[in-house]
């Protein structure tokens, strides 16, 4: 069991929330799609931001993870049943590597400089975009080639 305050993950830029939703609650970077989606749906409406965390905890990952998701206007939750035996998802490259390290830090990192690595992630998925959409683009500019 894992408890998360989703108090603390209200604040902050749309794109800030989405990353910290992932990295908070399921421990790991936001996939290309789940990433568009989630921003897509709290795109300038931080209203529906609890809803979102709360869809994300209760997920089935979420649920694997053995997340018990609290508010800070919540009373304290009840016992979570145990945690399923999650399949272990393999890093991609030194990316993955690289945000396995940063994760493992965070728990011993001071409020001051969890900041900065909070900008270190967010650089690193736009370094990721990025290069996922060359590849993209080589691959269209080869087929295009073949197509004549």
């Amino acid at each position: 069991m894992r408890e998360v305050n989703g108090s603390e993950l209200l604040a902050g830029s749309d794109h800030e929330f989405v990353v910290n939703l992932y990295t908070v609650i399921l421990n790991r970077w936001p996939d290309e799609d789940g990433y568009r989606h989630h921003l897509q749906r709290v795109e300038n409406r931080p209203d529906i931001r609890r809803q979102v965390i709360q869809d994300v905890a209760a997920s089935a990952e979420g649920r694997a993870l053995g997340v018990v998701l609290t508010f800070v206007d919540d009373p304290p939750p009840e016992a979570a049943p145990p945690p399923a035996d999650p399949a272990p998802a393999a890093a991609a490259g030194s990316t993955g590597e690289a945000l396995a390290a940063v994760l493992a830090t965070l728990g011993t990192v001071p409020d001051v400089e969890l900041r900065a690595l909070h900008q270190q992630l967010a650089d690193a998925l736009g370094a990721v975009t990025r290069e996922r959409a060359a590849r993209v683009e080589a691959r269209l500019a080869r087929l295009e080639q073949r197509l004549g």
